[in-house]
């Protein structure tokens, strides 16, 4: 499940970010292991995380098909006071009949990339969609899943939302081919390394005689370089839990072993070492007692100086043999 929580957290903090929202990691974080069933340390609720990480994770049930109810679904667990910021939107229903353009930007400073298709079409766009979508008979799953995505982007239904809602049809549709891969890979994580790329793409598919080719492209790169970040997250998982089975009789205070957790949950991502700044900033201790904590990590060979650390000396887990395993 440590594999799965971090996913989830990354998919939801990031999903939301590409609409610029900001969401608390701690809240999402919450969030998530209350819905699998996990201890919650610190109650720290939030309403959008709480209906964000609901949709995430209800999309990448085995349920047989999305229906339009499911969506609205989604769409009201988004919102659930009725307002996008300080607008009052539309929930659980359809867009109205003012016009809706794709943006991306800050206020005032809006690229707009596409105009969406009048209220006049959208019901019917709308059926054709699900029919679409919950035919079996139909191209390779990932395939489907791009295809889904850019359809309904283009198709814009609500408000508020599309861009989010948009990705959780892409989750279900490739959750439902690939259930327990999906357990570990955040798509949106990468589409939000990518901002502008996505919207690049996006522009063009809607522009060039709905030409999907180089959108298809960058779909099946972006969920590739996801793939790969899945294999890395899982390596971590296992190091770590080797890592306290390894050293399960060592005696370890609440302040190391926190910091010795965040050393493994970031592996080579950590940068610059341990520092005793560092070791302040995680635990709120004293200087004195960071310097006493990573002098004994060091002398119970936990961890070990890393080379050319100049002026300030700086600290990695200690690992050994040729293949650099961890002690």
């Amino acid at each position: 499940l440590d594999a799965q929580e971090l996913v989830l957290t990354d998919d939801a903090m990031e999903t939301a970010a590409i609409e610029g929202e900001i969401l608390r990691r701690s809240s999402v974080r919450a969030s998530i292991r209350k819905r699998l069933g996990l201890p919650v340390e610190r109650e720290d609720r939030d309403a959008r995380a709480d209906g964000l990480v609901s949709v995430l994770l209800d999309a990448r049930l085995k349920k047989p098909s999305l229906t339009e109810e499911r969506l609205f679904g989604w769409h009201a667990a988004l919102f659930p006071g009725g307002y996008s910021g300080l607008h009052k939107i539309r929930v659980a229903k359809y867009r109205g009949q003012e016009e809706m353009q794709i943006v991306s930007g800050s206020i005032g400073r809006e690229t707009v990339h596409y105009v969406a298709p009048p209220k006049a079409e959208l019901d019917r766009g709308m059926t054709r969609f699900f029919d679409w979508l919950n035919t079996e008979n139909e191209p390779e799953p990932l395939i489907k899943a791009g295809i889904a995505h850019l359809w309904f982007i283009m198709i814009h239904p609500f408000d508020d939302g599309n861009g989010r809602i948009g990705r959780a049809v892409t989750d279900h549709l490739l959750a439902r081919s690939y259930p327990s891969l999906m357990e570990l890979v955040s798509f949106s994580k990468y589409i939000s390394l990518d901002r502008k790329g996505y919207y690049r793409v996006l522009e063009a598919a809607g522009k060039n005689g709905m030409n999907i080719t180089p959108w298809l492209k960058w779909f099946l790169q972006t969920f590739e370089a996801a793939l790969q970040e899945s294999q890395w997250i899982v390596e971590r998982v296992v190091t770590k839990a080797r890592f306290w089975q390894k050293n399960k009789n060592v005696l370890f205070n609440a302040r190391q072993q926190k910091v010795i957790n965040q050393l493994l949950d970031s592996g080579d991502r950590f940068e610059g070492g341990m520092t005793t700044r560092k070791y302040v900033g995680m635990t709120k201790c004293s200087s004195v007692t960071a310097s006493r904590d990573l002098a004994d990590l060091v002398e119970k060979n936990i961890l070990q100086k890393r080379p050319g650390g100049g002026r300030s000396t700086s600290y990695e887990l200690r690992r050994i043999g040729a293949n650099r395993e961890l002690v």
